[in-house]
This record gives C-alpha cells, structure tokens and sequence, in this order.
C-alpha cells in the first residue's frame, strides 16, 4: 500500500472517531465500533489523536479537547449528524410478524444455551440478531419452503428457523458437541422432525450425503483468508445449482479491506454473484474480553474495562449461484491453529 493510500485511510478513520466524540464523550468499545476500519488501523489513529492532545482519556471514557473540538469544526464534522436510521440501526430490517413471535419464544431457549468457548472461536450474536438474520432471508425469498443448511451454528439460527414454521428443511453441521447436542434435545422436544443436527468439522471433505442438496446457507465463519474460503467451500458443494443463494458475515475490525477485496475475487471465482451486503448488520455479545485478555484489549492505548456496547459487527454478505458451483476447496485441509489465527485476528483469543 502506498504512503498516499495509508494516509487517506488514516485521516478518514480519524474523522470517524472525531466526529462521535463531538457528539460526547465515549467509551474504548464504543469507538472501535464506531471505527469503520481492522482494528490495527484503529488504535494507530486513536494513539495519535491522544498523541496530538486532540482526544484525552479521563480513566473511563474518551473525550475531545478544545483542539481536538477546533479539529472537528475545520473539518465540518459538527455539521454531520448520524444518518443510521434510528428504528432499524440502518440494517433496512425490522421484526414484524412472524419474527417478534419468533424472537420472544428464541430468547426463552438461548437462555439455556451452552456457554461460547473460545476453543471454536465462539461468540454469540444477540438473540435479536439471529432473528434479523431469519427476517432478511425471507424477505429475499430465501426463507419460506427452503431446504437451509447452517454451518456453525453457536448462534442457534437453525433453532430461530425453526420456530419460524417456515423452511422445509434444516440441517445444522457444527463441530461443538455440546451445539449438536442441544440442538437435538430442543428438536426432540419440541417434535420438529425437519431439524438435524451433525457434529462435523470443516476441515474435512463435505458428507456426499449432502453435496447438492440445499437451496441455502447461512454460515458465520472465521476470518483467516483460507478459512472462511473452506467454510463457504463447503457450503457451496452442498448447494443444487445456479439460483440457490448464500449468506456469510465479515468483520473489520478482523479483516482488512485488501482481505476484503481477496474474499470477494474468490466469491466470484466461485460462482456466486454477490447481490447485498448489509453493514453493521450483526452485533455480538461478547464477554469477558479484557478478563481473558483478548488482543484488542491488551492492545488498548489506554487501560479498559469490559466492554459496555456490543464492539464486534459485521456486515452480511448475501450471495447468488450464477453457474455450476465451484468451491475452491473439496477434499481435507488440516490448517490446525491457522484455521482460526492470522496476523488481523484481534478479537480471537489464540489458545496454546
């Protein structure tokens, strides 16, 4: 990257942080939301706005100096108030029937979920996210009379799908036992016979059982370039053809632009057509992040406390089969800890 591009990028994440500070003071995690960009570019625009005594830190929260105010009127960004329409968080998506139902019912059974364990580089959207997720697929046609497969299902979309009474089938693939486990005992006792549920892990090939077999998927993979290809590798073998679609999220706090760029030749090379992509469409509830000391914790200029709005977002890419599938991964692919780690992973606790 030229000298020219990384200071473009700087000066546009700076003006992101500048203006939701001139709006109040804010908080550590309330600023790598509010980022836009991996979270190494992140911290290196926040460390010199403390640097440049434009932004303090008061033990708590971050807030403007009077240069850093004059900073933000130079640039017009008092001028700029938030666009995000407020009903929706600019996800275009509300719940409205039957997905409220679905969210009341959902949220009674995530409540005795497993707990996420960061060996499976778990972290749980919230509950009214998973929803959302159900709601932006219907109203794409992907929803109601479709045979879904979920890979990785931490999040519990295949139970939500469920209780939507809407796909014909679904089938849950996840490498968590306890996932697999629970999955099975809520589909037992609820007598939902569409419902399966597989231990599997993606390094190994797809089941021939499934190759062809589902009109659409929906997977939140890890974000290391050759893993989240071996998820949606995966996913598009079990796909039947030009017509099925998929649905994936993708982060930047985790995955830089040029990751961005790489992630979306190799859609294409698969076969897909990339028709949407929501922004700031999923928010997780991560825990204990600075107890655990995750990396963009300790990284932190400053000393945090835990996280007081859910940080991690990502966008939702929806995808469409244009021709023949062509994953670029089939057979097995031991990646070992490189499944999970690479120099971008911030917000993944890397395990001995």
């Amino acid at each position: 990257m030229s000298t020219s591009g990384i200071s473009v990028e700087a000066r546009r994440i700076d003006a992101l942080l500048l203006r939701a500070l001139y709006g109040g003071s804010k908080s550590y995690w309330e600023l790598m939301r509010e980022g836009h960009a991996q979270t190494h570019h992140i911290l290196e625009s926040l460390q010199g706005l403390l640097k440049n005594e434009l932004v303090t830190y008061d033990g708590n929260r971050f807030v403007l100096t009077e240069a850093g105010r004059r900073q933000a009127e130079a640039l017009g960004l008092d001028r700029v108030a938030d666009q995000r329409c407020e009903t929706c968080a600019g996800r275009g998506i509300i719940l409205r029937p039957p997905f409220d139902r679905v969210l009341e019912a959902f949220q009674e059974i995530v409540a005795m979920r497993p707990k996420a364990t960061p060996d499976f580089d778990q972290g749980y959207v919230t509950p009214e996210t998973t929803v959302l997720r159900l709601a932006l697929m219907a109203q794409r046609g992907d929803l109601a009379g479709r045979d879904l497969l979920l890979l990785g299902d931490d999040d519990l979309t295949g139970i939500a799908a469920a209780l939507s009474g809407l796909p014909r089938r679904i089938f849950v693939l996840d490498v968590d036992e306890r996932i697999v486990g629970f999955i099975r005992d809520v589909a037992r006792d609820r007598g939902w016979d569409n419902v399966h549920a597989e231990i599997y892990d993606v390094q190994d090939p797809l089941p021939e059982t499934l190759r062809g077999q589902f009109d659409v998927f929906f997977t939140d993979p890890v974000e290391t370039l050759r893993g989240i290809f071996l998820f949606l590798s995966r996913c598009t073998e079990a796909l039947r053809g030009p017509g099925s679609a998929g649905y994936f999220g993708l982060s930047y706090l985790e995955s830089s632009w040029k990751k961005w760029r790489d992630i979306q030749r190799g859609l294409l090379d698969m076969g897909f057509a990339i028709t949407d992509m929501l922004g700031a469409f999923q928010d997780y509830q991560l825990e204990n992040i600075v107890a655990q000391g995750y990396p963009v914790a300790k990284m932190a200029p400053v000393p945090v406390g835990e996280p007081d709005v859910p940080f991690y977002i990502s966008t939702v890419y929806r995808l469409e089969l244009t021709e023949a599938p062509k994953p670029l991964y089939t057979g097995r692919l031991e990646l070992g800890t490189d499944l999970y780690y690479d120099d971008e992973a911030c917000v993944t606790l890397r395990r001995p």
